[in-house]
């Protein structure tokens, strides 16, 4: 595993990945954050650790990103699965510990901010405070949808939602055949629809038959979106 500390940091670059921060005029950026960079991540490369100290906020603006925890009983649990223009970290809320961890699935850019220069941008630029609210409310949308398909859904119908909410920010031409790759192993989707590994492996052996997807250890392809929305709607 690579630290924070290893990864390639550029202080300039291409931020079109997230049209929030490209938004914002580059020499306003510049004065606001002077010292962000842009992190190149490889696959598997560490942001930030679980317990670690965490003054940063971070931005996905290509590839992507995984957020787990260890939970009491020392399992390992993913979290959320974050594409370009997402947000992460916990330096707003004032923890004093990171609550996840962070790593690059694939290779990806991220840029990212001490707290206290983000905590200027956001009051130096009020549409982009409020655009970064608005994220995060759409983000707690979806996790309160998630919390009430684990209550009210089967699994074939919360596994084909998430595989529409990833493709939407994960849509990458697949070299396997299919139309939208989608790096998460089987163990990953298992905790993002809350059900268990054997029984989401199922599922995907018979997509898998229908011609509906494709998949390994490391990724699943889905053909078209399209073909899950039957399901969605059973």
């Amino acid at each position: 595993m690579k630290s924070l500390t290893e990864p390639k940091a550029d202080k300039l670059g291409d931020l079109s990945g997230c049209p929030l921060l490209a938004s914002v005029p580059p020499s306003e950026l510049q004065r606001d954050c002077p010292t962000a960079r842009i992190l190149s991540l490889r696959h598997r490369d560490t942001i930030y650790r679980q317990g670690g100290t965490n003054k940063a906020v971070f931005c996905v603006l290509k590839g992507q990103v995984t957020l787990s925890r260890v939970t009491q009983d020392g399992s390992a649990l993913t979290t959320a699965a974050l594409s370009a223009g997402h947000f992460f970290g916990d330096g707003l809320d004032g923890s004093a510990e990171a609550e996840d961890t962070a790593k690059a699935k694939g290779e990806a850019l991220v840029w990212r901010a001490p707290l206290r220069e983000f905590q200027v941008l956001l009051t130096s630029h009020p549409q982009f405070s409020l655009g970064y609210i608005a994220m995060f409310t759409q983000r707690q949308r979806q996790m309160q949808h998630r919390l009430e398909g684990f209550a009210f859904k089967k699994t074939e119908v919360r596994l084909a939602e998430t595989f529409r909410e990833l493709s939407g920010g994960f849509a990458t031409r697949c070299e396997h055949g299919f139309g939208q790759h989608l790096r998460l192993t089987q163990q990953e989707l298992a905790d993002l629809v809350g059900a268990s590994r054997p029984v989401v492996s199922t599922i995907l052996n018979r997509l898998r038959v229908k011609g509906v997807l494709g998949y390994s250890r490391e990724y699943v392809c889905v053909r078209r979106i399209e073909d899950l929305e039957d399901l969605i709607e059973s």
